[in-house]
């Protein structure tokens, strides 16, 4: 009872300190998961949980790169589908309003749906070094076809093509400390913030922990 009234009492310290801070929160975060972290339903739950304290502290956007480790393409194809209806059907039962797009393993749109002020992308083992490798290919395609001078291309013009066309605050992995093939060239700026506990034990306090971390550091922007 003690510790559930300390926990409780901790949430509400936080939620304070970010409401009271005069630094905004961030305006899209990236989450990088495990197919392991969504297939146990504590993992799914804990999803949703974190899109919806997202969306209290006005977090525009969340972007959630789910790294499919099998390498049998029959099996990734198969957990990328199961996951994919799990969370359209957590979205539409819990998510209301919430506008998404979820990207299958080759970067096709599998599923989306329109939204207002909160928007999530979710990329089922389609990785930043593949979408950065479409986009070249369709601006060749461009070039090969008349539509567009060689010289013409240019950053802006990459970006254009890009699935993900905003770039991430923070990224957050779970887990351990490291990087991902996710947001490659979107995320060269981004704030990283690293926690050693797996997905499923992740708290809402965790990821109060996450939003205030963001307010308090000062962005640098690579200088």
């Amino acid at each position: 009872m003690d510790l559930l009234f300390g926990y409780l009492l901790y949430e509400r310290y936080l939620t304070w300190q970010i409401t009271r801070s005069t630094t905004k929160t961030p305006a899209h975060v990236a989450i990088i998961l495990k197919e392991t972290d969504l297939l146990d339903i504590k993992g799914m739950e804990k999803l949703l949980s974190a899109l919806l304290a997202f969306k209290k502290f006005k977090v525009e956007l969340v972007s959630i790169y789910v790294d499919i480790l099998k390498t049998d393409q029959l099996v990734k194809t198969e957990l990328a589908s199961t996951i994919g209806t799990l969370l359209e059907e957590s979205f539409r039962d819990i998510l209301s309003g919430t506008g998404y797009e979820i990207y299958g393993l080759e970067g096709e749109v599998k599923s989306s749906r329109q939204g207002r002020d909160f928007f999530v992308y979710v990329s089922l083992g389609f990785g930043g070094r593949g979408e950065i490798t479409r986009a070249v290919l369709s601006l060749l395609e461009e070039v090969k076809a008349g539509h567009l001078k060689p010289e013409e291309v240019d950053e802006k013009m990459l970006e254009s093509h890009l699935l993900v066309k905003h770039e991430p605050d923070i990224m957050i992995r779970s887990g351990g400390q490291k990087l991902s093939d996710f947001l490659v060239w979107q995320s060269v700026y981004s704030e990283l913030y690293f926690t050693d506990i797996n997905w499923k034990d992740v708290r809402k306090i965790d990821i109060l922990r996450v939003i205030r971390d963001f307010q308090k550091r000062q962005r640098r922007y690579g200088k």
